[in-house]
C-alpha cells in the first residue's frame, strides 16, 4: 500500500530570511501571533521555536532549547529575533504556583526584557511584545527596555 501524498501548493524557497519568532504554543493565541508578524511587523516568513512559555527558556536557561536556539542563530544567519508572551500563560502559572495574575505578568515582561538584554548582546536586532486580550481581540504591545 502506498502512503498518500499531498502537494503544497507552494513553491520552494532555499533562502533563510534572517528572522526568528519565538512565541508560546498556547493554540487561543498562535493565529493570532502568526497575522501579527504578517500583518503588523511585514514578517511574510521566518524561522519560529514555538514551545511552552514561548522566550521563557532563555532567561530560565534551558539548556536543550538554549543549544537548539544558537544553532538556528548561527546556521541560518539570524539577524533579527521577535519574542512574543502572552497574558493568561499556562507555563507561568506552572511554574509559578499561587502567584497573582498581575505578578505573574510583571515577571513575565522581567523575562522578556532578560531574554531581550540575552540577545542584545549577540549583535542580533530583537524585539518583544506582550499579547493580552481586549474585548475579544488579542492585542499586541511592545515591551522596551
Amino acid at each position: 500500500m502506498q502512503a498518500k501524498r499531498f502537494r503544497s501548493g507552494m513553491l520552494w524557497n532555499d533562502e533563510f530570511t534572517g528572522n526568528l519568532a519565538i512565541f508560546c504554543s498556547d493554540e487561543r493565541f498562535v493565529n493570532a501571533t502568526l497575522e501579527f508578524l504578517k500583518r503588523q511587523l511585514g514578517i511574510d516568513s521566518c524561522d519560529l521555536m514555538v514551545v511552552a512559555g514561548g522566550p521563557a527558556f532563555i532567561p530560565n536557561i534551558e539548556i536543550a532549547l538554549m543549544d537548539r536556539l544558537d544553532l538556528l542563530l548561527e546556521a541560518h544567519k539570524v539577524k533579527q529575533v521577535i519574542f512574543i508572551a502572552h497574558d493568561d500563560c499556562g507555563y507561568y502559572k506552572h511554574l509559578h504556583k499561587g502567584l497573582p495574575p498581575q505578578t505573574l505578568k510583571e515577571k513575565q515582561r522581567e523575562d522578556l526584557l532578560s531574554a531581550l538584554i540575552k540577545l542584545q548582546s549577540k549583535s542580533i536586532k530583537v524585539r518583544a511584545f506582550f499579547a493580552f486580550v481586549d474585548s475579544g481581540e488579542v492585542i499586541f504591545e511592545e515591551v522596551k527596555l
